[in-house]
């Protein structure tokens, strides 16, 4: 696998970067050498190895990662949102445990 980049673009300055035949230079520059002058259209979230996942907050015009963990084959999507809660829950000080539901008779 390769890398990803994963960009928020303002809706507000749509009428600019639909129409901006260099916005995918713009992206890799900001992404590879940070933010600047050169890329006003959004913000670059993160550029990450592929095989990394991510847990996201996206807000305002733009977001950051709040937790990470590893792909692995044949994952269950329940198993990849567990492991990142627990990942997030990790990082703030906390533990995730499951809630006992009370059998109904």
């Amino acid at each position: 696998m390769g890398f990803r980049t994963v960009v928020v673009l303002s809706n507000d300055l749509a009428h600019e970067w639909e129409k901006d035949p260099k916005l995918g230079e713009k992206i890799f520059h900001a992404a590879s050498y940070g933010p600047d002058e050169y890329f006003r259209y959004g913000q670059i979230v993160e550029q990450i190895h592929a095989d990394t996942q991510t847990l996201a907050v996206l807000d305002g015009y733009g977001g950051r990662p709040v937790a990470y963990t590893h792909w692995h084959r044949e994952q269950q999507v329940g198993d990849v949102n567990l492991a990142l809660l627990k990942d997030l829950a990790a990082r703030m000080g906390y533990r995730v445990s499951k809630v006992k539901v009370k059998e109904i008779k």
